[in-house]
């Protein structure tokens, strides 16, 4: 991708109205997350036009995924970055573009089956697009570092567990990597780590593994978008997008499904939608959630 220019600004003549100032952000009332009283960043609408993040532990990556994305021409169903700054405390803002619709978390109860699937569609065209972009030799962010999901997540981002890697073997050896840290740290054997390489290993990644895809990383129902329109031929049509992009990037062909797999609430029928949106992976995603569960629960 072309290199960032930091702090952004997109050009006057290309956004929709005038940016919103800091003031602007952090005294708009329409909150969309971060109201709990732990949360380090918000998120919030400010006018018609704009959404805002904003906080010191936000990370300047979903800017950069939302130019990657907005340079291999993809509109309308990804926001457009607006601008990117950090303030002197520390706070980092990304303005972006506010797009139409509703969560489908939210809507989900009130679809029809039918609806459901056309959403899913719809939702399975654009994965379909954005993981059919030329991939680069790397397991890694759009700039070539870390892998921005949060189980690669290391402080200094030590690059045998934080990546960037080369194949998909070394990806996983990286979680690998992690988890014997952990049990380091606990003054304990790696067990976990040193069994998993030497049985379980085989079952996930043949050889190297197999070329990269970018993908979004954090398929949940909340992070899609739907508007709801009325069409002459079919009574609804329905325009979807996709936000939160800050786990996007470079990753194995089945991580896509791990990721949306360890998010199932087994609560409604959305557990056996998923597949209608990416492939299965089962056995990749049993295996995985077992690192998942080493590194995280």
């Amino acid at each position: 991708m072309a290199a960032l220019q930091f702090p952004f600004f997109k050009p006057a003549e290309e956004l929709p109205a005038s940016l919103p100032t800091v003031s602007d952000i952090l005294t708009s009332e329409d909150i969309i997350k971060g109201t709990e009283t732990w949360a380090t960043r918000k998120v919030v609408g400010v006018g018609e036009h704009f959404i805002a993040k904003y906080g010191k532990s936000n990370d300047a990556i979903e800017g950069k995924n939302l130019l990657f994305l907005e340079q291999n021409g993809f509109q309308n169903i990804v926001p457009k970055l607006y601008a990117m700054w950090k303030e002197a405390d520390g706070t980092l803002f990304l303005v972006m573009e506010r797009l139409r619709g509703d969560p489908l978390d939210k809507l989900w109860p009130t679809l029809q089956e039918a609806d459901k699937d056309r959403i899913l569609k719809n939702t399975a065209d654009i994965f379909t697009q954005i993981r059919a972009v030329p991939h680069e030799e790397f397991f890694g962010s759009v700039d070539k570092c870390h892998m921005p999901h949060h189980l690669f997540w290391c402080p200094d981002l030590p690059q045998n567990i934080s990546g960037p890697f080369t194949n998909e073997r070394a990806a996983i050896q990286g979680l690998l990597a992690k988890s014997r840290k952990n049990a380091q740290g606990n003054r304990k054997h790696a067990y976990f780590a040193d069994t998993f390489e030497e049985q379980l290993m085989a079952g996930l990644v043949v050889d190297n593994g197999k070329a990269p895809v970018f993908t979004h990383s954090d398929l949940q129902r909340k992070n899609i978008l739907v508007e709801i329109k009325e069409d002459d031929k079919h009574g609804k049509d329905f325009r979807v997008s996709l936000v939160d992009w800050e786990s996007a990037g470079w990753y194995p062909v089945w991580w896509e499904y791990f990721v949306a797999f360890i998010a199932l609430q087994w609560q409604d029928d959305w557990c056996r939608k998923v597949v209608k949106v990416v492939d299965a992976w089962p056995a990749e995603a049993a295996l995985m959630k077992m690192v998942y569960h080493d590194l995280w629960l």
